[in-house]
């Protein structure tokens, strides 16, 4: 029988902790209602008319952004341990101090966010009442609740003529995503990928689909999640359909997938906490995983792979956005469009280790780490030459994106994929 285990809270600093606090309760960001109420929909008539088309987002950024200036001040949120830091003090971040440096802000940066669920929760009332809750610029997921930020009216649209460095240096692929289409709302802060991690060694030959995930021969060693919404996108991937154009009936068939899996004794775990302990220790011989985790891994002295299946893989990103309620949205603005040099997204990846949504950083982290020694440039080294963290075009070609999800939809997905590791 297969163990479900619960996450317990992060302790150590690395991606693999980070990762469980940022990712590891996206059930409950994305699993919504069975999991935390949403304080949206109890709010008669809050939702707002979203514009579309060009004439009418033109429209709402002119509104927004008419006589708006420079303050010199930016109230920054975003998650624990989510940007670079000085490796000789801990408590400063070398971007925002050159940033400070260069445009005269004086950036407050907090790390307060936990969850999307929990933040939500905790800022919602004071949109509701029409309050500031205290933050120019924010990271949220690119889940369903950011889609109730965008359909609430809680974000501000973007002034794109003042994001050419993002036009320049961002990554085609981290444009232009499912959940804002155009950017209108949001740019991607960092990205990671979804796909199999395994221990060569162990299974013996190479993974390269889904369906390995089925092989008797790795009976009782694989390691899936107690999150409706990874496992659900993947096993859409495992039958063949893009999770983004996909059907109640789709669900259906994915849903089949991991029950056929389940029953058949596949599954050691179903575990967001604990899969890349047990893939390092050997008691799974492979598993759903985030790219970061095997990279960290293998910084650790594993020899994981991890590997986008023929069938595609799942790329997900964190983005800034200005709340409507920004007291200094034109230092946000700034901030945002400074991030998206190579200079500065090399510095902040070299910390965090996540899929950089900037490709031309890669060549400052090559310089970087020519210039190191001792760890720092064996650590360097790696991180330049990593599709983890710079996919090559082939990897991005079979990256998908996760489904999103409205109220009624999320209620039927939780439905289908939930009992199958709750059983």
């Amino acid at each position: 029988m297969p163990e479900h285990l619960t996450p317990s809270a992060p302790r150590l600093r690395g991606l693999t902790e980070h990762r469980f606090s940022r990712r590891g309760l996206l059930r409950a960001a994305l699993g919504a209602a069975a999991l935390a109420p949403l304080a949206a929909c109890s709010v008669p008539g809050a939702r707002v008319h979203v514009p579309t088309g060009k004439a009418e987002i033109a429209a709402a950024v002119n509104d927004f952004w008419t006589g708006k200036k420079k303050a010199g001040k930016l109230n920054f949120v975003n998650y624990t341990q989510y940007i670079d830091v000085d490796p000789a003090d801990q408590s400063r971040h070398p971007t925002l101090d050159a940033f400070t440096r260069e445009s005269g802000a004086k950036v407050d940066y907090s790390e307060l966010i936990d969850d999307s669920a929990s933040w939500f929760g905790k800022i919602q009332p004071e949109f509701a009442s029409g309050q500031g809750i205290g933050y120019d610029l924010m990271v949220v997921g690119g889940d369903s609740y950011l889609t109730k930020y965008i359909e609430l009216g809680y974000l501000a649209p973007l002034d794109h003529s003042r994001l050419p460095t993002f036009a320049r240096y961002g990554g085609a692929a981290f444009k232009n995503s499912s959940f804002d289409p155009g950017n209108v709302y949001t740019v991607p802060w960092q990205s990671g990928m979804t796909g199999i991690g395994y221990d060569p060694a162990r299974v013996g030959r190479k993974i390269t689909s889904w369906q390995d995930l089925l092989d008797p021969k790795l009976h009782g060693k694989v390691g899936m999640w107690n999150d409706a919404v990874q496992m659900g996108n993947i096993a859409l991937l495992a039958v063949g359909v893009d999770p983004e154009s996909s059907t109640h009936a789709d669900w259906q068939r994915a849903a089949a997938w991991l029950r056929k899996q389940r029953d058949a004794g596949m599954v050691r775990s179903y575990s967001t906490a604990t899969y890349q302990s047990s893939l390092q220790r050997g008691d799974l011989a492979a598993s759903l995983v985030y790219s970061g985790d095997i990279f960290q891994a293998n910084q650790s002295g594993s020899h994981l792979e991890f590997v986008i299946p023929d069938e595609g893989g799942l790329l997900w990103t964190d983005n800034l956005c200005i709340p409507s309620t920004a007291s200094h949205p034109v230092d946000a603005l700034t901030y945002m469009d400074y991030v998206y040099r190579p200079e500065v997204a090399a510095k902040i990846s070299e910390t965090v280790q996540f899929v950089c949504p900037v490709p031309g950083a890669q060549p400052v982290v090559v310089r970087d780490a020519a210039a190191a020694t001792g760890k720092r440039r064996t650590v360097l080294d790696a991180l330049s030459t990593s599709p983890l963290v710079f996919p090559n075009k082939a990897d991005e070609a079979k990256l998908r994106h996760l489904r999103v999800l409205d109220q009624d939809e999320e209620k039927q997905w939780n439905a289908l994929f939930e009992p199958i590791y709750q059983a």
